[in-house]
């Protein structure tokens, strides 16, 4: 038995696409928290927090296909905590002191926060490819029908006529603010998040 919709085998594909569901699956989150990993040590190793060796390590021992997601799922559940178990297995792949330094500084929070950003950021690269699609046929029959004439309407009656043309080049106008408004909210939405514990970053560094 589904929860909704989204989950149906039969109704899915009518609510969201599967390159969409793609996005947002446990494997892709999975990724997304070794991806905010990599990031954090290779940008800390940059500003000589961490050796640039244990960066290097940690990046080139994340494979995703290796984590258990069975013993993952059955640790969350026994430690009720999202990444503690995915932690530890991180730390057995990397090996040696290098795998001290995974998760350095950061708190769950940071590492969560950041892997759905990563995932908004896919989302909204696939919106903006379909609206663009979507612009370019709203164009095109606005070509199309620039002298089609049609009734306008006011208050839900016919009013003075307009041409079918006109109106969907209003969708398409629409369209196209929608697409800037996407391309204006990337630097307010798609960023990281990194405060350490307690949000200080006290954690991380003296110097922070």
């Amino acid at each position: 038995m589904t929860s909704s919709v989204l989950d149906s085998e039969l109704l899915r594909g009518i609510y969201v696409s599967e390159e969409m569901r793609e996005i947002f699956s446990d494997d892709q989150l999975l990724q997304k928290w070794v991806n905010s990993w990599i990031a954090l040590a290779k940008a800390e190793a940059e500003v000589g927090i961490i050796p640039k060796e244990a960066a290097d390590e940690i990046e080139k021992n994340a494979d995703v296909s290796k984590f258990d997601k069975v013993a993952i799922r059955e640790g969350i559940v026994d430690t009720t905590h999202p990444l503690i178990v995915q932690i530890r297995h991180f730390t057995k792949m990397v090996g040696g002191k290098a795998s001290g330094y995974i998760h350095w500084g950061a708190t769950t929070q940071d590492i969560m926060d950041t892997a759905v950003v990563l995932q908004m950021k896919d989302a909204q690269i696939l919106l903006e490819k379909q609206l663009r699609s979507l612009l370019d046929q709203l164009l095109k029959l606005a070509k199309e029908h620039e002298s089609t004439v049609m009734p306008g309407r006011t208050h839900g009656q016919h009013a003075l006529p307009i041409t079918l043309g006109y109106k969907i080049a209003i969708w398409a106008d629409e369209i196209g603010k929608h697409l800037d408004r996407l391309e204006d909210g990337k630097k307010r939405y798609l960023v990281g998040s990194l405060g350490g514990a307690a949000g200080t970053l006290a954690s991380i560094h003296e110097d922070v």
